[in-house]
Order: structure tokens, then sequence, then C-alpha cells
């Protein structure tokens, strides 16, 4: 699944987009939890909580859709229901690919193969699979 810079936010831009939405859905049950409690406290515990699922509408919107019709959640239990949703999508990581044109060192090979090979008999497991013969 692929997503679109429109599926990415700040930290801040997540966390009003979530408080924004279930003060539009609970109203005063929403704000009422934080009565007298710094609310730059209630942002970072939230923040703490929710991590990367900030920076990803996709995760967000799973979990207000999840969410109890009549109770607001608490940030873990929000949390929770972003960890089922869409997965966020990791910046800069490449898959590895096989690639036929590069040349393997045979002797940096045979020091790896000996490294295994140790390794092997330490954990008690047999020293050679198929593929390797």
């Amino acid at each position: 699944m692929s997503s679109s810079s429109a599926d990415h936010c700040t930290e801040d831009e997540g966390l009003d987009y979530i408080f924004g939405y279930m003060a539009a859905v609970y109203g005063t049950a929403f704000t009422r939890n934080w009565d007298g409690v710094d609310p730059g406290l209630v942002r970072g515990v939230w923040r703490d909580q929710l991590g990367r699922f900030l920076t990803y509408r996709p995760s967000l919107d799973y979990a207000l859709r999840a969410m109890h019709p009549d109770f607001p959640p608490s940030a873990i239990a929000f949390r929770d229901s972003c960890n089922k949703g869409p997965a966020v999508p990791r910046q800069g990581e490449q898959a590895i690919a096989y690639d036929p044109n590069v040349k393997i060192n045979p002797e940096a090979k045979r020091r790896g193969m000996e490294a295994l090979a140790a390794l092997r008999g330490k954990l008690g497991l047999r020293q050679k699979f198929e593929a390797e013969e």
C-alpha cells in the first residue's frame, strides 16, 4: 500500500486533528476529562502514547472510526486502536534486492562460511544446508 503526502502530518497537526474530532463527537465529555490539568501535559502524554501514529492520518482515521460511541477513549485505548489499523510507512527504508552482477570476494565468503560453521557447532546445528553445497 502506498501513501500520499496528504496522509502524513506533523505530531502537532495529528494531535489537533484527533482532539478536534473527539471534541466534535463527544463535546464536553471529552474536554471535561482534563479540567484543571495543564493542556501541555495532556498533549505530551498523548504524544508519548501515540508516537509515530500521530504523523499518519490513515492510522488516526482508523482509530477514530473505532471509537466507542458514548465514551471518549484514553490515550492508551486510542493507541491500541491505531495499532490495529494501517501501519505507518517507514521513510527512507530500502528493500535489499538481488543483483546477479555483484561479484563475491571468495576470501570474504570463505571467512563468513567458517564463522557460520563455528556458530552452528556452538548451537548444535548441522553444518551444511543443501543450498551451500
